[in-house]
């Protein structure tokens, strides 16, 4: 699985939406634009400042990618006329990358291997099949053996030697589309089996693990149920409105696993929970905070797993019927991640686009994003991968 774009561009969201904000697209804003009153980027500021504070250093064993977060970089709040105060949503974000221990790296090679091998025994012929495609195969090279052939110093073929070559050239290609078929048939029919081997094969990647932890507050609503999403509070239908915490979310993208549960325990849920409600903190305290939880011994990293080899941990499986893929390892929390969306050329601008949307409201602020999120396309498009957007759930 691959990270390299939910790396890049949340690594760079925090700088687009900063410099997002300074440019209002007025083709969005027929009547006209409106800045900020001074409560409203008080509170936008000191917002973004106290979730700069909330994002966990890297656990032991793990490593922040991308630039910084600064409180310092405020940035400039503009909307669109008769947009109501506080109808914008503050978020951060910051990414993270794991790479595995050489014990974890060797643990799960050998049990990747383990079952690669029971796929192979899944999709070896049974005896009876074995014995059909050993019979065609060798009326096949018999077909092929019987066709006249020349070197290029013989003289060419008569008619009738060409005419037969023709012939048995063609049978010898029927016969060996019956031995691929015996083949074909037998991996689908036992294709319900390994293909959940092969998920869980291929979950086991060795490389490193990246990971995206972001913050929102005063979500419009909430993402389903699961293990990647902590919410507190309730959703806010009107975002910030009375320039208030009404909410905070908390969502990690990235590979299930240890790397993941690490950043999961390394955030303060008890300080996330206590800006519900209360007044937000000025800069100073949460620049304190930072610089606090910076001098402060790493958190805890991934565990490296002790988990039994697949074929100790899962019994082979038979053709009697399909392997259920393993329960999930992760502990269960309160909300879980949206869908991801379709894959886009840009992800970069995507990224834009619903952070500049959700920050500002109204369609310019998504037009704004868009535009800065695609200078950056070039560093979002080296990845396949795609995490949820930092908005709420698509509509």
């Amino acid at each position: 699985m691959s990270n390299r774009t939910t790396t890049a561009v949340l690594g760079l969201a925090s700088a687009a939406l900063t410099l997002a904000l300074a440019a209002p697209a007025r083709a969005d804003c027929p009547d006209g634009t409106r800045e900020a009153g001074a409560a409203e980027a008080d509170f936008g500021n000191r917002a973004r400042a106290a979730l700069i504070a909330a994002l966990p250093p890297a656990p032991a064993g793990m490593e922040k990618q991308g630039r910084p977060n600064d409180m310092n970089e405020k940035p400039t709040f503009a909307f669109c006329r008769g947009t109501p105060v506080g109808a914008f949503s503050p978020n951060v974000a910051d990414s993270y990358i794991y790479k595995l221990p050489k014990a974890e790296v060797d643990r799960r090679s050998v049990e990747r291997r383990q079952f690669q091998q029971q796929i192979e025994e899944l999709e070896k012929l049974p005896p009876e099949k074995e014995a059909q495609r050993k019979a065609l195969e060798d009326q096949m090279r018999a077909a092929y053996a019987a066709a006249p052939r020349r070197s290029r110093s013989d003289p060419p073929l008569s008619a009738e030697q060409q005419a037969l070559a023709d012939r048995q050239n063609a049978e010898g290609r029927r016969l060996e589309e019956q031995v691929r078929k015996v083949e074909l048939d037998h991996k689908a029919s036992v294709k319900p089996q390994t293909d959940p081997l092969r998920a869980r094969a291929d979950a086991l990647g060795s490389g490193p693990e990246s990971f995206a932890l972001r913050l929102r507050m005063n979500a419009e609503r909430f993402p389903a149920a699961g293990p990647a999403v902590v919410t507190f509070g309730a959703p806010s239908p009107k975002r910030s409105e009375g320039l208030k915490v009404h909410n905070v979310v908390l969502e990690i993208a990235g590979p299930e696993g240890a790397g993941k549960q690490a950043l999961l325990a390394a955030v303060d849920r008890a300080y996330l929970q206590g800006l519900v409600g209360a007044p937000l903190p000025d800069l100073g305290a949460s620049q304190a905070r930072a610089s606090s939880a910076a001098a402060a011994p790493p958190p805890a990293g991934p565990a490296v797993s002790a988990a039994p080899a697949a074929a100790e941990a899962s019994p082979a499986p038979s053709a009697s019927g399909p392997v259920a893929a393993p329960a999930s390892t992760t502990s269960a929390s309160t909300n879980a991640p949206c869908p991801p969306p379709a894959r886009s050329g840009n992800t970069a601008a995507d990224a834009g686009t619903a952070i500049g949307g959700q920050v500002l409201g109204g369609g310019w602020g998504a037009n704004v994003g868009r535009s800065l999120g695609g200078a950056l396309g070039a560093i979002g498009a080296a990845g396949t991968a795609q995490e949820p957007r930092s908005g709420d759930c698509p509509r």
